[in-house]
């Protein structure tokens, strides 16, 4: 596929070059070009880099890969239209730290994948790969284990290829929590990944499921 990720930090990156990995072309939209010379060097004729409005409407399916506060004004940016029709894997979460301790700016009653997929009725979003750090999203034998992925979005086909991709990284077992609403819950559950690491300093754990 043409993989379109609005996002050049860790995570976009690192999805970018496993992605390519894969076989699939990937292109990361960014205001900043010129800080993935190295990156596109690295990963080779497969990557891309434009910006996000060309990257997103090039692609096939988009990976909105920023910090939780830009999301929104990114997909503004990259323009709604380009989104129609795509499915939309959103791996945000609407961390806040204003208080000096983590907290969510959006939650319970909303959360920032149903505030996503309001901005983009004509595409198909899939909350997942938001509870998880960047390099155990491609490779989760990283945790010594053999964790669950957990996703929630309202169109099934949709999160029956996302989880066909995931597969690819090695995900062996992905958690289908439902309709879009409950992003709120997954993005909870970011909290308390990110609560741990503070914690212990340990980037590389993720969550089970027993008994399933």
């Amino acid at each position: 596929m043409n993989i379109g990720i609005l996002g050049s930090g860790s995570v976009g990156k690192t999805l970018g070059k496993a992605l390519v990995g894969l076989g699939h072309r990937v292109s990361i939209g960014t205001r900043n070009p010129a800080a993935l010379d190295g990156w596109k060097q690295e990963v080779g004729e497969s990557a891309l880099v434009d910006s996000g409005e060309r990257a997103a409407a090039w692609a096939d399916l988009i990976v909105l890969a920023t910090v939780g506060r830009a999301a929104e004004e990114v997909v503004l940016t990259a323009g709604v239209s380009n989104f129609a029709g795509k499915i939309v894997i959103d791996t945000t979460d609407p961390l806040d730290f204003s208080s000096g301790k983590p907290g969510l700016f959006v939650g319970t009653t909303d959360s920032l994948g149903e505030r996503i997929q309001r901005l983009l009725p004509g595409a198909r979003v899939v909350k997942a790969l938001n509870t998880v750090a960047a390099a155990v999203m491609v490779d989760p034998s990283l945790t010594r284990g053999e964790p669950d992925l957990w996703m929630a979005g309202n169109d099934a086909g949709a999160k029956g290829q996302v989880e066909e991709l995931l597969s690819g990284f090695g995900w062996k077992s992905v958690v289908d929590l439902g309709g879009i609403e409950n992003a709120r819950w997954l993005e909870a559950l970011s909290l308390l990944w990110v609560v741990y690491n503070h914690n212990t300093n340990n980037w590389l754990h993720a969550f089970r499921l027993i008994g399933k």
